[in-house]
């Protein structure tokens, strides 16, 4: 309710009732339907014009790979020992592999997924696997801020780990020494970690060395405050993404530069409010209907880069329309200097279509710390043309 009374109150927009089927809670699933939501209204005047750039026509994602057909048990004729057409007799065919916590393998969003090794037949060496093409770009130049480390640093390797009093961050993490960045996804409310299944990078962002952190609800000890207002997460979370980002460059070769935040709702929400509470070491931050219904003060003069998702207003709403929160983070982080682009789908909540998810990521691995962004002569292509330079 103080969420509602905030949002109400600030905007002057009328309010009507929930009814008593709604859950009230941002990013629940199978929410309130949308006669029993507050929904704010913007007026036009207030709305601000988005600044329209060239956009290069959007290409099509690439073909998802898929594995060769088995070859047929038995020699090929005239070639003892080998399978039809398989160099050493190495048949074809990918086994299960799964990544941890990963159905099939593959994050969401990315086609093919993480090729496992290939057997080979009786006698020869086995195929070693495809590499994930690895296509971050190693940063350059500025300093961010990195904390101290304060305590004992976790190891970063795949399951759920406690860190600063967090009881429960689900970590991906590939092998030290990379240089990769670290992504850090904050669920929405009623969801769990395992919702950060959906964020497009991950095989990428394991095979150069970095780590995906995705919390697990509000489990940290103490208070600090809740950006969103549901208590899904809590300010005080954000200690435990200090000892992540301290420890992973110490220990893990994190490339300091590219520390990045996404989220859904609530999660969304999170991801704004961190934005500005740990602009020291933020590199870029795209919320996918989030963005900010309670601002915070910015801790440095850098702003993040930032992309906003979310779905036409009206539709993206669970107790607040987050047409409006994006809009309104948007325009805290151009105000502070930062560049900020707009992605509306149209859709409903938390919806972003796989190829905007994908651009998210892009978005992220285009942007270092205190750099200029590559985007500002315009959206790549690739990225949905509905997505403007705000």
């Amino acid at each position: 309710m103080t969420l509602l009374l905030s949002v109400v109150t600030a905007c002057g927009s009328e309010a009507k009732p929930p009814s008593s089927a709604g859950p009230g809670a941002l990013g629940v699933a199978g929410g309130a339907a949308m006669e029993d939501l507050f929904v704010t209204r913007t007026p036009a005047s207030m709305v601000p014009v988005v600044t329209k750039r060239p956009i290069e026509p959007m290409t099509p994602p690439p073909p998802v790979q898929t594995a060769a057909p088995a070859a047929p048990a038995g020699p090929a004729p005239g070639v003892p020992g080998a399978a039809p057409g398989i160099p050493g007799g190495a048949a074809p065919g990918i086994p299960g592999g799964a990544a941890p916590g990963i159905p099939g393998g593959a994050a969401p969003g990315i086609p093919g997924g993480a090729a496992p090794g290939v057997p080979a037949a009786p006698g020869a060496p086995a195929t070693p696997p495809p590499p994930v093409e690895n296509t971050i770009t190693k940063a350059t130049g500025g300093t961010p801020t990195i904390p101290e480390v304060s305590g004992e640093c976790p190891e970063f390797r795949d399951g759920t780990i406690m860190v600063a009093g967090h009881r429960s961050i689900q970590i991906r993490a590939g092998a030290a020494g990379g240089g990769g960045p670290i992504v850090f996804y904050w669920h929405g409310t009623g969801s769990s970690a395992a919702e950060s299944r959906t964020f497009a990078g991950t095989n990428e962002l394991v095979a150069a060395g970095g780590i995906l952190a995705a919390f697990n609800g509000s489990q940290s000890g103490g208070g600090g405050g809740d950006c969103s207002g549901t208590a899904a997460h809590n300010m005080a979370d954000f200690e435990a993404a200090d000892q992540i980002v301290a420890c992973g460059v110490k220990n893990h070769g994190i490339d300091a530069r590219r520390i990045y935040s996404t989220g859904c709702s609530a999660g969304g929400l999170q991801t704004g409010c961190m934005a500005m509470v740990r602009s020291s070491y933020l590199a870029a931050v795209a919320p996918n209907s989030g963005g900010s219904v309670f601002p915070q003060p910015w801790q440095t003069e850098h702003t993040p880069a930032v992309m906003t998702m979310h779905g036409a207003a009206g539709r993206d709403v669970v107790i607040v329309d987050f047409a409006n929160t994006s809009m309104s983070f948007d325009m805290a982080a151009k105000s502070h200097g930062g560049f900020v682009v707009n992605c509306d789908h149209g859709g409903g909540h938390c919806a972003a279509p796989g190829d905007l998810q994908q651009a998210a990521w892009k978005f992220m691995k285009d942007h270092s710390w205190n750099q200029p962004s590559p985007w500002m002569g315009g959206i790549p292509a690739g990225v949905p043309a509905y997505c403007k330079i705000y």
